[in-house]
């Protein structure tokens, strides 16, 4: 079954993590996607692994899955020839290059609006296109120490200097895709493309509602996971109804503490949250991950365990959803990847394909869509243009 975006063609320029993750999620719904590189490709092949290594690392195999790798010089005459040729047959480019790049390329979108006046150019800086930091370079890391993420992960773990966990790249990834749906959305009333812009900085920005409300109404929001006998277990505990409080301190055999003036209403409960954290961190101590799932679970009570990645991998519930699924790639051999967690019932979203080598589907792309043969793909990359 098709996916949603079955029949949308992207010009994808973008590397590394921030933009490649947008292109992902547009190809996990059916969106054809061709991935440019030249040279040795896109660096984030070999990011993280030893400096020898012979094969693409598991990030890069995870966020290109589905798409169709291509080479192309955009510095070569030639090369900006053919790139616009692709523009005319596609609906949307996404690119993550430093500000100015692609304009001094000839390839910005005013240039590219003159040839397809339907495309819809996507792009994500680090602080965007306007601005003081404009031209000044990011990546995840300083997208999180100068978006506030890093200092509240300080705060909540009480301890400076740790590394947060980073979803930098990832949230500009999320907004740049909806923007892309948007835009296409908005594209079939009008008939016209258009620019959109995200900056890594704001969309991370985007994600940090808790840490706002803790800014301006001066009050943290939620606890951390409390210490259980076998590691940790997450729950929630001031604002839980009457009837449920009632029932969890049933369960915690202190049926008494539910007509204690201290906890016996949400407010009084709240003014004595510190006595009320004590009490119930006391009990979850001496239970087990599974103990406290099975009694919080049958209480109606939202909680769960802590888990670890390697837990994770082997949990039940994931196991039945297919969460993770297997794709073959011809360096990697057997590769687990997480499935596509958009789920649609009439339009599948899907993985089809592994992640492609460098430019190990020129001869199909140009092919199919430029009628170039198999001679004149041999040549053109004997002149450096592909």
């Amino acid at each position: 079954m098709p996916g949603p975006l079955t029949g949308v063609r992207i010009v994808d320029l973008t590397h590394v993590l921030n933009g490649p993750f947008c292109t992902m999620l547009l190809a996990h719904m059916g969106a054809e996607v061709l991935k440019i590189e030249y040279g040795s490709g896109d660096r984030y092949r070999h990011s993280w692994m030893p400096p020898d290594a012979k094969r693409d690392g598991y990030e890069f195999l995870m966020v290109n899955s589905n798409k169709k790798g291509i080479t192309l010089n955009l510095k070569h005459e030639k090369g900006r020839q053919i790139f616009c040729e692709l523009v005319k047959k596609s609906d949307v480019v996404v690119e993550n290059f430093s500000l100015g790049v692609m304009d001094r390329l000839g390839l910005g979108y005013e240039a590219l609006r003159e040839i397809n006046p339907r495309i819809i150019y996507a792009t994500s800086k680090g602080y965007g296109e306007s601005g003081p930091y404009a031209h000044v370079r990011a990546n995840a890391s300083t997208i999180m120490a100068t978006s506030g993420w890093q200092y509240a992960a300080q705060e909540l773990a009480h301890k400076p200097g740790i590394r947060a966990l980073g979803i930098g790249d990832e949230a500009a990834g999320v907004s740049l895709a909806l923007g892309i749906c948007a835009a296409l959305y908005a594209r079939e009333r009008s008939g016209r493309g258009q620019k959109l812009e995200v900056g890594m900085q704001e969309a991370l920005m985007g994600f940090m509602v808790s840490t706002f409300h803790t800014y301006f109404e001066n009050r943290p929001v939620a606890q951390p996971p409390k210490p259980c006998a076998d590691g940790h277990y997450a729950f929630h505990l001031p604002d839980l109804p009457d009837g449920l409080w009632r029932r969890l301190a049933t369960a915690m055999g202190r049926a008494e503490l539910a007509e204690d003036p201290r906890y016996i209403s949400a407010k009084a409960r709240r003014e004595n949250y510190k006595l009320l954290e004590e009490v119930v961190s006391e009990w979850v101590k001496g239970k087990t991950r599974r103990e406290l799932w099975e009694v919080l679970s049958a209480l109606g009570l939202p909680s769960g365990p802590v888990l670890s990645v390697d837990e994770l991998m082997r949990d039940p519930h994931l196991e039945e959803r297919k969460a993770f699924i297997e794709v073959e790639h011809p360096q990697n051999g057997t590769t687990r990847v997480l499935a596509p967690w958009i789920r649609f019932s009439e339009t599948s979203s899907a993985i089809t394909g592994a992640a492609p080598l460098v430019g190990q589907d020129n001869v199909q792309v140009y092919g199919e869509l430029l009628g170039l043969s198999t001679e004149q793909v041999r040549s053109l990359a004997e002149e450096g243009v592909i």
